[in-house]
């Protein structure tokens, strides 16, 4: 599918005073003002993302109330029931507390529903097991904001429910003990891109600083250590890599390349990266999918032990297990993507249709997120895919592009729905079979009325246009600053134009390699599964234009310049 080029304006009295400031390169001044960064202070946060500049975890509403109640919990020795959310952030998030409360002498144990008998989030069974085994007090991971019901029952039974998460609330909040999200409508917290791990991680904050300031035994010393926990959580659930996320991120991923945990370690090794370099890119792609499968197929308490152990021979044997459920999980997550790929070309036509809303018995509901995920980047249309039940329900999992709020859009179509939740790109939901035709046809009406039709085309959106001759090793030197990559901080795309191609191949899979050469400079490129895609205007002797991270590359003991491709076009061409 073809896309817009999109260049974000130019600001040039903001890229000198940045520039002057900073003492960085106009280009990378222009980089930090499209992701909204405005002045000197901001901007040397940014570059120099530091643990220094982590903003008071009291700001958020709650928060004093929580730390203080679970501090006497643990003295008094009340056992405090940790429930999680069975995908990467609430592992990740019941990982860090388990971990943080035991080493603080609670008596912690750990409780993630099954996603195909329970579902997300509290469920009244769960509430009637955990009484029964002795907890009154219930602390949830990544999830509750939407759980009034489940919250009333436990303190019904005299249970105290501490709910902290970062899905978006309904309009009347559940009467928890304590709430913390910053997305509350009520909120003053200064950020509101945290995760599940990452609020997680700022409760671990406040209670550390209370114990401090009470000269009491903390964890405080060691709250970085953590901070391998939060990365995962961060990138895998896609959340702006800015403000706090940004330092968990850069001080995490330092973390996961390291090892420290026994549990990653192993992970690694299963998955082929033993003692490399890890980048969001390898969270996203090689172990998140791998510790999300146990809650897809199986349970999710397995990757959390595996997080969570000292014993390097369980820690590899979980690390196995999960690694063989993500290959079972990629085959059937490839069945379902060509059935779903199928029924859209029997039953939609896709320039005339907003949305994909699609059922079937056959598909596994563990899976129908993933697949979801990628309809979008193929057809670039908000989807919701949904896994019908025997009773006649459906259980569904929703992405969306980034121009469509889908938990809104969902939101306007509540009387169709038994139950969903949560947030922009990403929504799961339960739907009577009989009401899919409606969904269909109310969220295709609200994404009408809310969209434009250029909104419906993929875009690429263009940092800044420059020329070969202004890319230099001091250049991409000062770029290396910019990471980590994500959401809100995507990799720099730069346009230049006219280029000349010089000796162009397929290597590897369909990968094209090419020179591109203007007057007396030419550089390498590299546009990875873009051979077949693009062998029109590679042999039609044009110049073209081309949209590309730069890049240095080590190979053969040296380093070079690389022109990363993310997508070209004929220099004459119009789009």
């Amino acid at each position: 599918m073809r896309k817009r080029w999109v260049i974000e304006e130019r600001d040039h009295a903001l890229e000198s005073y940045l520039s002057r400031e900073l003492h960085i390169a106009p280009l990378v001044s222009r980089i930090l003002i499209n992701r909204g960064i405005k002045d000197a202070h901001s901007g040397s946060e940014f570059l120099h993302a530091s643990s220094s500049n982590l903003i008071d975890p009291f700001l958020l509403n709650d928060m004093e109330r929580a730390a203080a109640f679970l501090i006497q919990a643990i003295h008094k020795k009340r056992p405090i029931l940790i429930y999680g959310d069975y995908d990467v952030d609430g592992v990740t998030a019941s990982a860090l507390y388990l971990e943080f409360f035991r080493k603080l002498g609670a008596e912690a144990d750990l409780y993630i529903p099954d996603r195909f008998s329970e579902g997300y989030s509290l469920n009244e069974a769960a509430i009637h097991r955990a009484r029964s085994h002795g907890f009154d007090i219930i602390l949830t991971a990544d999830c509750g904001t939407s759980s009034t019901v489940p919250i009333r029952l436990a303190q019904g039974l005299g249970m105290e429910v501490i709910v902290t998460d970062h899905h978006e609330p309904p309009e009347e909040l559940p009467q928890a003990f304590a709430l913390l999200n910053p997305a509350r409508h009520d909120s003053t917290y200064p950020f509101r891109g945290l995760t599940g791990v990452g609020v997680a991680f700022k409760l671990a904050q406040a209670i550390s600083q209370l114990l401090e300031m009470r000269g009491q035994k903390s964890e405080h010393h060691l709250l970085s250590s953590y901070l391998d926990l939060v990365a995962l959580g961060t990138v895998a659930d896609v959340a702006p890599l800015t403000g706090e996320n940004r330092i968990f991120v850069k001080e995490g991923l330092a973390l996961l390349t390291a090892e420290k945990r026994i549990g990653i370690a192993a992970l690694k090794e299963v998955s082929g990266i033993a003692g490399g370099e890890v980048t969001g890119g390898t969270i996203g792609f090689i172990l998140a999918p791998r510790i999300n499968a146990a809650g897809r197929l199986s349970r999710a308490e397995k990757a959390v032990r595996m997080l969570t152990t000292g014993d390097s021979q369980e820690a590899r044997g979980i690390a196995a297990s999960l690694d063989q459920m993500n290959q079972e999980r990629q085959g059937i997550e490839s069945r379902i993507r060509d059935e779903v790929r199928e029924k859209i070309a029997r039953e939609i036509d896709i320039n005339r249709e907003k949305v994909i809303v699609m059922a079937s018995q056959e598909w596994h509901q563990g899976v129908i997120g993933i697949v979801a995920s990628k309809v979008v980047d193929e057809f670039y249309r908000p989807c919701i895919l949904i896994s019908l039940q025997e009773d006649g329900s459906g259980k569904g999992s929703a992405r969306s592009i980034p121009r469509f709020n889908i938990y809104k859009g969902l939101e306007a179509c509540s009387d169709l729905l038994d139950r969903f939740g949560g947030h922009k790109y990403a929504a799961g939901l339960t739907i009577k079979s009989a009401n899919i035709p409606l969904l269909r046809e109310r969220l295709s009406a609200v994404i009408t009325e809310r969209l434009e039709e250029k909104d419906l085309i993929p875009q690429i959106i263009l940092d800044a246009e420059i020329g070969l001759d202004e890319i230099s090793f001091p250049l991409l030197k000062e770029m290396t600053l910019l990471p980590p990559y994500g959401m809100a901080n995507p990799e720099p795309v730069i346009v230049t134009k006219g280029l000349r191609i010089m000796e162009p191949r397929i290597v590897g899979k369909d990968h094209l390699k090419m020179k591109l050469k203007k007057g007396r400079i030419y550089l390498d490129s590299i546009g990875f599964s873009m051979g077949s895609a693009y062998n029109d205007i590679i042999t039609s002797g044009r110049e073209i234009d081309i949209a590309y991270t730069p890049e240095l590359n080590f190979w053969k003991g040296t380093y070079g310049v690389q022109l990363r491709l993310k997508d070209l076009r004929p220099a004459d061409g119009n789009r």
